[in-house]
């Protein structure tokens, strides 16, 4: 009897034993999906964490999207016509400090007037474009000044009347020339505006001159 019970409590621990055995699978299997499914959940957490949006990217500093619209002779004449009125304003403030003559100054008070007038409608127009105007005269303008730094009396009164005659004319010609040649609306606008002054200017000169 003692033996059949031994025998009876065999067979059921075996069978315990395979049902066990049979379940292990399901539970790995189990066990595995939660894992995959957490792994799976991490990667996503760690990729969404820092999106990247496609074709981001950092701009450029110091650019000048203005510049574009800016063409080779748009340059050119404001360049020119900046450097013009800077002649214009520092040989006649010369003229202020070494002539007597009551016509040389008055002329040259005009001239410091208006073209300080027309370099600040230029300096704002350049400004838009993003486009630097020069701060001196330029080599094309430096021989006149430095004449008239040297003359002195009725002489220095002649050669600066001479020097207007020929900087007038001079830059006449490159508001013709860009009226002529140019497309921004902006700068035809203020070569149409600046034009008839330097041409006036340019006649009082030429009849001072030939007074004298």
């Amino acid at each position: 009897m003692l033996n059949r019970t031994k025998g009876f409590k065999k067979i059921i621990g075996s069978f315990l034993g395979v049902a066990a055995f049979i379940s292990l699978p399901g539970l790995a299997q189990a066990n595995l999906n939660d894992v995959n499914n957490t792994s799976s959940h991490y990667i996503l957490a760690q990729n969404t964490s820092t999106p990247i949006s496609p074709g981001s990217s950092t701009p450029n500093q110091g650019s000048t999207d203005g510049n574009t619209s800016v063409t080779t002779l748009d340059a050119e004449f404001m360049t020119k016509a900046a450097q013009s009125d800077l002649t214009e304003i520092q040989t006649s403030q010369l003229a202020l400090r070494k002539s007597r003559n009551k016509a040389v100054r008055n002329y040259a008070q005009q001239m410091i007037q208006q073209h300080t007038a027309s370099s600040k409608k230029l300096a704002a127009i350049a400004k838009n474009k993003n486009f630097t105007l020069p701060t001196d005269i330029g080599p094309e303008n430096k021989a006149l000044l430095t004449n008239l730094q040297k003359a002195s009396g009725n002489t220095f009164n002649q050669a600066y009347l001479q020097g207007q005659t020929q900087a007038h004319q001079k830059t006449l010609a490159e508001y013709q020339k860009y009226l002529q040649n140019g497309q921004d609306p902006d700068l035809r606008g203020f070569a149409n505006q600046i034009s008839p002054l330097v041409a006036q200017h340019l006649q009082m000169a030429q009849k001072m001159t030939a007074r004298r």
